[in-house]
Parts: C-alpha cells; structure tokens; sequence
C-alpha cells in the first residue's frame, strides 16, 4: 500500500513538471512567431507581458505542489522502512535478507539510494528544477517590462532580469527547505541508524 502511493506521488510530480515544460516549450514557440512577425515591436511585448506572468504563475504551483509532493514520499519512505524494522524485530534473521534500510532517518534512507546529503540536494529534485525555470521566467518578465518602461538596451534590462532571477531562486529554495525541516520535525525518526549520544 504504501509502495503504491509512494510511486503515486512520484507520477504526479513527473506529470505536473510534464505540464509545465510544455507550456514553457510552446509559449516559447508562440513567443518567436510573434517576434518574428511583429520585428519584436509592441504587440510582441504586450503578448509577452500577458504570457510571462501565466507561464510564471504556472510553474509556481507546480513547485509548491512538487514539494508537497516529495514530503509525501518522504513520509511513505520512512514508513516503508519502518514496516522492515517491525519484521527485523519479529524475525532478526530476515535482516539480512533486505537490501533496503530498515532505519527511518534522513541518512539511512538516502544510502539507501546511494546518495550523499549535500546542501544543493534541493536542486536535484523536480521542485529545484521547477523553480529554477519559473525564476528564469520571472527574469525574462522582469527584464521586458524595464525596456519596455525605462527604453533602455537589451544589456540594461538583462541586469534587473538576473536580480530578479537569483531573488527568486533564493526564496523559492529557502521555502523548498524550510517545508522540509517543518515536515521532518512533525515526523520524528523513530528508528535512527546510529543511536543518539545521552
């Protein structure tokens, strides 16, 4: 039971990031026709200051629903793993039968996948990958209205559109791994791989 809603939350985040990078695919689409067609004048600009904010909007819920998503994989995780303690409890000669961990912490869950904890683990997930693309979003948006409001170059606008950019990167990872820790310590490790000190 808790495999299969396990590999549930796994499907729906790869369909949810699916959608969104094929909205991103064809607006960027739709973005060069309408370039093209218009010499980038102003009904390319009002078409992509209609678009941008939607796109933007788009991939925002598909990364908090991404991290929603993996805090529920993580609980079915440890449950899993906590499920292979109670048989190990009930029958210790079966320990060495399993080939995944039987602890329900952070660290033995992840050697169990055989990865290394590092503070850019958010990234590597479908919620960092989403964020990052939204924040790239968001730059482009940010960098079209200072031109089109300011009339400065291209070069000027690309300045506030990185600003932008990292800003939102900085504050949709800062809430990727503060809804991690909240969800961690709402679930305490019940069987830890190595004992805690006194």
């Amino acid at each position: 039971m808790l495999q299969t809603a396990r590999a549930a939350t796994i499907q729906e985040a790869n369909q949810r990031a699916n959608l969104f990078l094929t909205s991103v695919s064809s607006a960027t689409i739709a973005l060069a026709f309408v370039a093209q067609v218009t010499q980038m004048g102003a009904p390319f600009v009002l078409f992509s200051l209609i678009l941008l904010p939607c796109l933007y909007f788009i991939g925002l819920v598909t990364f908090v629903r991404a991290v929603q998503v993996a805090i529920e994989d993580m609980v079915h995780a440890r449950g899993i793993a906590r499920a292979r303690h109670y048989y190990v409890e009930l029958a210790p000669s079966v320990e060495k039968y399993l080939v995944h961990a039987t602890h329900d912490d952070d660290e033995a869950l992840l050697t169990d996948k055989a990865l290394k904890p590092s503070r850019w683990q958010s990234f590597m997930s479908t919620a960092g990958l989403v964020s990052v693309i939204a924040s790239a979003i968001a730059g482009v948006f940010v960098g079209v209205v200072t031109k089109t409001l300011l009339g400065v170059t291209v070069g000027a606008a690309v300045v506030p559109g990185a600003i932008a950019f990292a800003v939102n990167v900085a504050l949709l990872r800062r809430y990727h791994v503060r809804s991690w820790a909240a969800a961690e310590h709402r679930l305490p490790v019940l069987f830890p791989s190595a004992p805690s000190g006194p």
